[in-house]
């Protein structure tokens, strides 16, 4: 992509990368490309995502010409054609001239030069709208690069519609195409591809002999409904998102161009896309104001802003105020009348706009309450100078009824049910992830009355199958989800949980935490516990239900259950183990009469006999009615036949079923529909078939729309290929009854019953099931996923997680498809899940280890995958077993120089960090990064993981100086690379500043790091494992710049969450720990210093060793409390053997044995050894101005405590002066109100501490 306007960058559309691959599919027949984009006023809206693709198109093609529409209307005896060897029209077709039959005249013209298509940025479901009407046909191209002239067109009789004429021998036909890569791939395959073929196409027939259309309706035409109809019809048509975001428009100020209703979008729905915004603008809810802007018609704002909350509105004004106060004064004014109605002077009339009066009016009169006398009097104020026009009256939104649930006459409606159609505008704040409503929905009245009754009382109510049918298929997931329904206006919040799986849990729990804009950043620990206390808090919802579905295993969903709170709790199982938990409702089989009910509501004519003869064969399942009733609905075969064949297959199955049943019921009903399904569309049953190998949760369109070609299914693969066939595969499956299709343009997913899946794969052969079960991996594989490392990625590696992990996709034998197990290891660690990645990496490495022998390429990744967390997690003997056995394999395998290699040698290097080499680690970590930087270069992803880990080498050896420059040139290349918010470089960022604080900028790296440490939070979240190490690199830099306070309570805080996440033997949870116990002897809490230094002396022996350098400073930082308490030979014992075995271990000038030295010195002046004190403090001050410089403050301690060596031999001259130049380095270098100033000052010594730095 180029270009510079961020917003034209986040609305590319689709996947780039997919997008521009398809786009190449032409480049081996095209050098030149014209790109002609219909400049109307609707398509103002699609500018950014146009400008994107255009741009795209320019970094695939050798020579792109962008042209306007516009020029091209204009009437010619022959119309011109522009300058390509291939021609794109991008258009949403709303504009009038897509009426008339010029526009026919100039496609017919271009189609008989070049191969051109329409490229409509809507997608296809909203295509009807449009003016260029779309016809499924099939086409045919004779030659490679067939102008449209030379297609055949054949459109067989069952795809065309009643009213359309036959294609006109002079018309072309131009396909109409997705702005996305499947589109345009089929596109490819059409004009490029082997001649001959016929493919299924969306196409307009462009006749240059048809007559003029019908003009645009004027919004003042007469008949043209009012602005209550407008906004109903726009309500039931749309998706959720872009009523919303209509909702939300309508609480801005008038006048608001498209740039500023982007931002509100941005800001206020960030889940929503430009689709959304372009669906409002170009609906009829809107006209072009008087300079252009988007303008409501009149009464619709008023209409609108019914359906909005006080919060709604109040967040949209503010959002104006931030981004737009200085082109909306007025909106300020707003805002503090919204924020305190009585507190305000009214609004002067003079002074203002009558546009913006009537929009104030609007929404006062919408809020009412509080905000109603002040509404009157501003109507009063307008009412003599500017009366209202006709249709412009503010509608008062009536009052919101309750629930209630007395029933009514005939088919037993609530009054939950009517009120819900009354007041549709009372529906909750937040409930956008509920599955589709089930428009069959039948009986179960009285026990959603028992249900309501049980979550009024309680707060938390399970909904159980009966014991005899623990294989489940009663309807319980049905039934919550009708009760969400139908209790709407009882809720602020509803939410649905699946919670089979933990991962699930998880993952919709974040969902809802971005919903209800809690600020917990991406990190999955830190989202789920925001939102439960949220919850819990009844902030910013009191009201609220959450549906955890499926929720078999106890132990794993109470942890998610919100503790506290005004909420409720509703789950559905097949454990029964819920029972001594909450209070519970079993759900048993159908009624007969509910099953006749069910059955006739889709087959009227079917009569109660037969329905009950179907009923009995079905025992009375609901899912198997469900089915039955479905499948009737769409084959209508004879009452007779269809008895038949339930009743033969009935018997089959019984024969073969073991004790199963409710089992027997669901596959009698499924086989029939399976068998036909089958014969009718063979590519919609293996499509069914690949589904069921996957979770029985949503599967997002995605996984259809990428894959390679699936050779061994070769019925399924054409429907891949082709995008109306798989539509009409899906539509296939939904009316035979065989998945729920949930069609909503934000989620679009396929969904199986656990029981479905079941019995499709209990039909298949081992040998069809094996096949299949590899069309879901590679279905699964070719999914675009995007970085594992940018947060905004996450929520598409966590949809497809569970269905990874269903398909036993670790079991696949195709290594292009075991990669996506390697994502989702990558995935859970970037996200902060170590141990579920742990789990699932150990998995990988043992069975592949088995199936592919210890050498393999992804055993040996995986192996390095599970070594590093492992090795996060502080299993560091293991790791490093793991990482030499991958080291040695690969140089062997490999070579010296590849990049499998280094990587290795890296880890490798990391475990030498572990085990206290720090000098081999340097060496292993210089020679990985000199070799990737020649070998690879120095900005590629591999060369920077090199450098990130020769920066760790570095400044445990002491390098500061030299990490802070290699640390700066890494940051600087992994925002190139990566960008700015991705995880790597901020990890390499929290390096940086701690390489600046070791260097001795105390108080720059400390501002740095607040600064840093703030942007992690919001990116990642408060808990994530790297938020967490920024949090302890910030507590330490506070206690530097002299921030006691500060510093002791982020360093508890932090400390709590590392033990209670990871453990106390974690090592970032030791480190916290020491460091905590400094804190604690700087406020003088010399016991409980004492007590914590001791407790991560041992614990660090038990961890990386008693000789560990980090053990060896443990103990000196132990020797330090224990001096000060008095207790100097167990001090001088500790300093001793601390100071001796980092000598030995790290040698005399490192920084751990100086500042070792400076404290053993203090311990010997207080001992009476004044003389020897002198000696080594001397010593270590020279060396430290070596190694740290001449004013690093810890170089300034070890001098104020030699100056003081010089006042006890009785050197009082040398003492001033040296005391004196100590005291006014600390003046440059801390400033003058740090403590150690005033310490110095006492005349104390001064005790080094060093931080035990990551490994």
């Amino acid at each position: 992509m180029t270009g510079s306007d961020p917003y034209a960058t986040a609305h590319t559309p689709g996947d780039p990368e997919a997008l521009a691959e398809a786009l190449r599919r032409f480049t081996p027949h095209v050098s030149t490309c014209a790109i002609v984009v219909d400049e109307s006023p609707s398509m103002d809206v699609w500018a950014p995502t146009v400008a994107a693709f255009q741009d795209l198109a320019g970094a695939v093609f050798p020579r792109v010409n962008r042209q306007l529409l516009g020029p091209f209307r204009e009437a010619h005896a022959e119309p011109r054609v522009p300058d390509g060897e291939l021609i794109m029209v991008v258009s949403d077709g709303l504009a009038g001239f897509w009426a008339q039959s010029s526009a026919d005249q100039v496609l017919n013209a271009w189609g008989r030069r070049v191969p051109v298509a329409i490229v409509n940025p809507y997608p296809r479901e909203l295509w009807e709208r449009s003016l260029l009407a779309p016809r499924e046909v099939q086409l045919s191209a004779p030659r490679i690069m067939s102008p449209n002239a030379e297609l055949l067109i054949l459109e067989p009789a069952e795809r065309m519609r009643l009213f359309d004429d036959p294609v006109p021998e002079a018309a072309v036909a131009v396909p109409l195409l997705e702005l996305g890569p499947r589109w345009l791939r089929w596109w490819a395959s059409l004009v490029g591809g082997p001649a001959g073929g016929w493919l299924d196409a969306v196409a307009h027939i462009a006749d240059p002999d048809r007559p003029h259309g019908p003009g645009d309706v004027p919004a003042t035409a007469p008949g043209a409904p009012g602005a209550h109809r407008l906004v109903e019809d726009f309500r039931n048509e749309p998706s959720a998102f872009a009523f919303r975001l209509a909702t939300l428009i309508a609480a801005a100020p008038p006048r608001l161009g498209l740039d500023a209703l982007r931002v509100l979008q941005r800001v206020l729905l960030p889940a929503s896309r430009p689709l959304h915004l372009a669906e409002v603008v170009t609906s009829p809810l809107l006209v072009t104001g008087a300079h252009g802007e988007p303008s409501f018609r009149a009464g619709v704002r008023e209409e609108l802003l019914a359906y909005a909350t006080r919060e709604d509105t109040v967040r949209v004004i503010e959002v104006v105020v931030t981004h737009f106060g200085d082109r909306f004064p007025r909106a300020r004014d707003l805002l503090d009348v919204l924020r305190a109605p009585d507190e305000q002077p009214d609004t002067r009339i003079a002074d203002t706009p009558v546009e913006d009066l009537r929009f104030e009016l609007a929404v006062l009169r919408a809020l009412a309450g509080p905000y109603a006398p002040r509404a009157d009097r501003l109507e009063r104020a307008l009412a003599g100078p500017s009366p209202e026009p006709p249709g412009g009256g503010v509608r008062t939104p009536s009052l919101r009824p309750g629930a209630g649930t007395h029933l009514l006459g005939g088919r037993g409606a609530s009054l939950a049910d009517i009120d819900a159609l009354l007041q549709p505008d009372a529906r909750s704040a937040v409930w956008v992830n509920l599955p589709s409503r089930n428009d069959d929905f039948t009986g179960r009245e009285e026990m959603l009355d028992i249900l309501d009754r049980r979550l009024r009382q309680d707060r938390v109510a399970a909904v159980l199958s009966h014991s005899l049918h623990g294989m489940g298929g009663v309807g319980k997931s049905q039934i919550a989800a009708e009760y969400a329904y139908r209790h709407m206006t009882d809720y602020d919040v509803i939410w649905f949980v699946p919670a089979e799986q933990e991962s699930q849990i998880r993952h919709s729990l974040m969902e809802l935490g971005e919903h209800l804009n809690i600020p917990a950043g991406t990190e999955a620990n830190t989202a789920i516990r925001a939102v439960l206390d949220s919850l819990a808090a009844g902030t910013p919802y009191a009201n609220w239900l959450l549906i955890f579905d499926n929720a078999e295993t106890l132990e794993t969903v109470q942890d998610y259950l919100p503790t506290g709170g005004t909420g409720k709790v509703l789950i559905t199982s097949r454990n029964r183990g819920w029972t001594g938990v909450s209070e519970t409702l079993e759900i048993d089989v159908f009624s007969r009469e509910e099953s006749i009910a069910l059955l006739r509501r889709r087959n009227p004519v079917l009569s109660v006999t037969d329905a009950d003869r179907i009923a009995d064969l079905l025992d009375d399942l609901p899912l198997a009615i469900a089915q039955a009733a479905a499948w009737r609905a769409a084959t209508q075969m004879d009452v007779g036949e269809y008895l038949r064949r339930l009743t033969e297959k009935r018997a089959e199955l019984a024969r073969q079923a073991k004790d199963q049943h409710y089992e027997v019921a669901v596959a009698t009903a499924w086989t029939v529909a399976l068998e036909h399904l089958g014969t009718a569309n063979p590519g919609a049953l293996q499509l069914l078939q690949t589904c069921s190998f996957m979770a029985p949760e949503p599967i997002s369109q995605e996984i259809f729309q990428a894959v390679r070609d699936v050779e061994f299914a070769l019925d399924m693969n054409e429907v891949l290929q082709t995008p109306n066939q798989l539509g009409r595969a899906i539509r296939a499956i939904e009316q035979y009854g065989l998945a729920r299709i949930d069609y909503r343009e934000e989620t679009f997913t396929v969904q199986l019953h656990r029981l479905v899946r079941e019995v499709v794969v209990d039909r298949l052969s081992a040998s069809e099931r094996s096949r299949m079960q590899h069309a879901a991996h590679l279905l699964l594989a070719g999914v675009h996923l995007g970085d594992f490392g940018k947060t905004e990625h996450w929520p598409r590696f966590a949809a497809l997680l569970p269905h990874v992990q269903a398909s036993d996709q670790v079991g696949c034998e195709d290594a292009w498809a075991r990669r996506r197990v390697l994502d989702m290891i990558e995935f859970l660690y970037s996200s902060g899940d170590h141990k579920a990645c742990r789990a699932r990496a150990a998995e990988a490495v043992e069975r592949w280890t088995r199936m592919l022998g210890p050498d393999d390429p992804q055993v040996l990744k995986c192996a390095r995958w599970l070594a590093f967390v492992l090795r996060i997690l502080g299993e560091f003997a293991e790791a490093a077993r793991i990482n030499a056995d991958c080291l040695q394999r690969l140089r062997a395998i490999n070579g010296p120089e590849d990049e499998e290699t280094l990587d290795a040698m890296c880890l490798v290097a990391a475990d030498r960090r572990a085990a206290g080499d720090f000098q081999g680690a340097l060496r292993l970590d210089r020679d990985a990064y000199e070799i990737s930087a020649r070998v690879f270069g120095p900005k590629v992803p591999h060369t920077l993981r090199m450098a990130h880990s020769l920066g760790i080498s570095l400044r445990l050896m002491g390098d500061f100086a030299g990490a802070l420059a290699l640390d700066m040139e890494t940051v600087r290349h992994r925002i190139d690379v990566h960008g700015a918010p991705h995880y790597l470089t901020l990890l390499t960022q929290n390096g940086l500043t701690l390489d600046m604080r070791e260097q001795g900028q105390y108080i720059a790296a400390n501002e740095r790091q607040e600064k840093l440490y703030a942007r992690i939070q919001r990116i990642l979240g408060n808990t994530h494992p790297q938020t967490l190490m920024a949090a302890r690199n910030l507590a330490v830099s506070l206690r530097r710049a002299g921030k006691h306070e500060p510093a002791r309570k982020l360093a508890l805080d932090t400390l709590k969450e590392l033990r209670e996440r990871f453990g106390d033997l974690n090592p970032e949870a030791i480190a916290c720990a020491l460091n905590y116990a400094v804190d604690l002897r700087e406020n003088d809490e010399l016991v409980r210093s004492r007590e914590l230094a001791e407790r991560t002396w041992h614990e660090y022996a038990t961890t990386l060793g008693e000789q560990h350098p980090y053990t060896l400073y443990a103990r000196t930082n132990l020797g330090i409390v224990l001096r000060l308490l008095g207790r100097l030979p167990e001090a001088l014992e500790h300093d001793r053997a601390a100071y001796d075995g980092l000598h030995s271990r790290l040698g005399a000038q490192h920084v751990l044995t100086l500042t070792c030295a400076t404290n053993l010195g203090s311990d010997l002046a207080l001992a009476g050894d004044h003389q020897q004190a002198y000696d080594l403090d001397a010593q270590t001050l020279e060396g430290s101005r070596t190694v740290l410089g001449f004013e690093h403050p810890s170089t300034l301690a070890c001098a104020l405590n030699l100056a003081f060596d010089l006042r006890d031999l009785g050197h009082h001259d040398d003492y001033e002066r040296l005391f004196g130049e100590v005291v006014d380095a600390y003046h440059r270098v801390l400033g003058r109100d740090h403590p150690a100033i005033e310490a110095a000052n006492a005349g104390e010594r001064a005790n080094c501490d060093v931080d035990p730095m990551p490994l």
